[in-house]
């Protein structure tokens, strides 16, 4: 799978039957890690956990949890190749493995058995990195290029027949040369159509431009209005055969801009919001009453930040099981209730902003801004 909302929502939303669904995270980075016998050594760990994980279930819960375990580890030893895959992400449920994300990041070692699949690192991954495309356009090759978590790929490459100049003169010369500006505008068009089916399929947070200047100024302008609005800066001035590395230093340089500008905004947000309970909620038990009331808009999180807390069978979270009582119906213990929390804010398709420390939320763990 892909590390995007629509595919983690997927993911949350996807029906289990009421089978328990085991998530495994594990770090195979090679600066780390550089022999597979190392990470597999972390693997048997987080699977010994999963199996003591299913003793405490019921006899057919914990036969499908012990059969997670195994398919996982089939996995991992016998198809996993490791390439430049930092990190792996793998949900099993009743013994099949329906899911799993391979990303260029490392990530930390998790194992969680629950009713539904443990997207919170995967939500920490897609908050820290942003979708780029980058088009390198000359009059008659463009290589569009995506960069998202880390990873650099080589989307595509257009080409057009673009005849070269003469230096004939006359009115067959000026002929000629329309011709040729022609058969560039066509060339520009090919690739704006591409673009726009990637952002399309899966949108781009920022399209960026490179080139010759004269080449991707104009190419910039002609874009289409979709495109234009997730256009980033300048055109970069950037050889059309310009290498992995100096690419990957470009992009990763407007991910951190992107990132700062997102982040800020959403601050600026927050802060004008402060004291009015309609616009922002702060601290944990405000945003458990806005999570109960579907009101979150954007939140943000503490990562590392926990708490345990209580689950009524309507859904309703509390920190107090006589909280989560006064909902109705049966109540369960959770063990985290800001993992419960952000998923939640995944289903409702709000947007989820981590923080490493609480100094930008005044101290809280958890804040939000609002729908209504």
């Amino acid at each position: 799978m892909d590390v995007t909302a629509d595919e983690i929502r997927a993911l949350v939303n996807r029906d289990t039957d009421g089978t328990p669904v085991t998530s495994v995270y594990l770090n195979t980075d090679g600066a780390q890690l550089p022999r597979a016998a190392d990470y597999e050594a972390r693997l048997d760990g987080l699977l010994r956990d999963v199996r003591a994980t299913a003793e405490g279930l019921s006899e057919a819960h914990g036969k499908a949890v012990q059969a997670d375990a195994e398919a996982i580890n089939r996995w991992v030893r016998d198809e996993f190749e490791r390439g430049d895959v930092r990190g792996l992400a793998l949900f099993s449920s009743g013994g099949e493995l329906f899911e799993r994300a391979e990303v260029a990041e490392s990530v930390r070692n998790i194992a969680r058995v629950q009713d539904s699949p443990y997207v919170v690192p995967l939500q920490v991954l897609l908050g820290r990195h942003s979708h780029i495309a980058l088009a390198i356009i000359q009059r008659d090759r463009t290589r569009v290029l995506r960069y998202q978590l880390g990873r650099l790929e080589e989307y595509l490459e257009v080409e057009s027949d673009v005849h070269g100049q003469h230096d004939q003169g006359g009115w067959s010369q000026a002929r000629y040369q329309r011709g040729i500006a022609h058969e560039v505008l066509h060339h520009m068009k090919d690739t704006d159509d591409v673009l726009l089916k990637l952002h399309e399929s899966q949108p781009i947070e920022a399209l960026v431009v490179g080139g010759a200047h004269v080449e991707a100024t104009d190419f910039a302008k002609s874009l289409h209005p979709w495109l234009q609005e997730v256009l980033h800066g300048e055109p970069l001035s950037l050889d059309a055969n310009a290498g992995h590395d100096e690419i990957m230093e470009r992009l990763a340089q407007v991910e951190q801009e992107l990132v700062s500008e997102r982040r800020s905004g959403l601050l600026q947000r927050l802060a004008a919001g402060q004291g009015q309970a309609e616009k922002d909620a702060r601290g944990l038990r405000a945003v458990i009453e806005a999570t109960n009331e579907k009101r979150v808009e954007v939140l943000f999180v503490v990562e590392g930040a926990g708490e345990p807390g209580y689950q009524s069978e309507t859904g309703a979270l509390a920190l107090h099981e006589s909280e989560a009582a006064a909902y109705g119906g049966a109540v369960r213990r959770v063990p985290d209730v800001i993992d419960e929390i952000i998923e939640e804010a995944v289903k409702a398709r709000a947007h989820i902003e981590l923080f490493r420390d609480p100094v930008r939320l005044d101290g809280h763990p958890v804040a939000a801004l609002l729908r209504f």
